[in-house]
């Protein structure tokens, strides 16, 4: 393999993928809620880039279109695309593209819905029918069988990785994978420096079995904002702990600490209908242009999350968006989304 390397989420992009809930998913029963939710995040987004909208037919893009215009969003800054899906969850299943002195590299890799959980054979084919809209003279379409979620995979701009090494395991049982068998893929396939990892267990009612996104998020090279609780009585109390005991054991490129800044979980506990934890955590935030865009819960600690987030991010705008909606699937905004870094799109789309 040529040398590329991955791009953190906050470099530049051109634009960011979302997979619109339709009818022939588990959204069917709360489909007209789940679509208000992603008006609000999409008219937020447009402010500042171009969304690429992906819809499952033609009348699915019709339905798309007029809500869209009825709450006055931007038409001209969304791309619609068709691509049959099973789910939305695009961060998980769409493509990892990465930098290289002569272009880009495209990752396609497997997909099994975190350990076969739900259908995904949609969702497992959706990065090769999305290449078709990439510029190909600059990036090259490279497929692995290695099983990972987008969501577990957290870059900083040395090619450095950040990941929870419990999650890789519990969702490819069938590799029976040591840790260090784990390591030296993620390093071939992504030509990284290093690979920082944890090993802890999901907040409760995460059924991704603990992606990185929920749980620690790089701001910059030497900065990781982190879920906590000094709640006793949360039951993701203990888990929190480790993570932040496994965080402050990690060191940057010069071998010295990471400035760890803890963002608390939303106070309430947020159940849904049937009485099963929802993995609300406010750093399942998105970075876009000149902007971050934060999952809100009604909750007393929305500010204090918009607070440290601004105060960490200074050159940027914060923005909140409601995801109680999007946490009854047991996902929140970063899942939702997927950012494409500049220059790889096809011109005419």
């Amino acid at each position: 393999m040529n040398s590329y390397y991955p791009l953190p989420e906050w470099y530049p992009q051109s634009a960011t993928v979302i997979v619109w809930p339709h009818r022939y998913s588990d959204w069917l029963h709360m489909l007209d809620d789940i679509s208000q939710t992603y008006v609000t995040l999409v008219k937020a987004i447009v402010k500042y880039q171009r969304v690429i909208v992906v819809y499952f037919n033609a009348e699915h893009k019709t339905a798309i279109t007029k809500l869209c215009q009825e709450h006055e969003c931007d038409i001209q800054q969304l791309t619609f695309i068709g691509i049959e899906t099973n789910d939305t969850w695009v961060r998980d299943y769409g493509p990892q593209i990465l930098y290289g002195s002569t272009g880009y590299q495209y990752i396609d890799y497997e997909f099994n819905a975190w350990g076969e959980q739900y259908p995904c054979r949609l969702d497992n084919l959706f990065a090769e029918e999305f290449f078709e809209y990439v510029d190909d003279q600059c990036c090259e379409y490279y497929r692995t069988p290695l099983v990972i979620e987008g969501g577990n995979l957290e870059f900083d701009s040395q090619a450095n990785l950040l990941t929870n090494i419990a999650c890789i395991k519990r969702n490819t049982p069938n590799l029976s994978l040591t840790n260090e068998d784990i390591i030296e893929k993620l390093s071939y396939e992504f030509s990284l420096k290093c690979v920082l990892t944890i090993d802890v267990p999901p907040l409760k009612g995460d059924d991704t079995g603990g992606h990185i996104d929920t749980l620690a998020r790089f701001i910059d090279d030497d900065t990781i904002v982190f879920s906590s609780t000094e709640d006793e009585n949360n039951p993701n109390h203990a888990c929190l702990m480790l993570l932040k005991n496994q965080l402050s054991a990690l060191r940057n490129k010069h071998g010295k600490p990471y400035k760890l800044i803890p963002i608390p979980l939303p106070e309430k506990i947020l159940l849904n209908e049937d009485d099963d934890y929802l993995p609300a955590s406010y750093v399942n935030f998105l970075f876009i242009n000149n902007a971050i865009i934060v999952p809100l819960h009604h909750d007393k600690h929305d500010q204090l999350a918009i607070g440290r987030l601004a105060q960490s991010c200074p050159k940027r705008k914060v923005i909140g968006v409601h995801a109680n909606t999007l946490l009854q699937q047991f996902g929140s905004l970063h899942c939702a989304t997927l950012h494409i870094p500049e220059n790889i799109l096809r011109e005419d789309i």
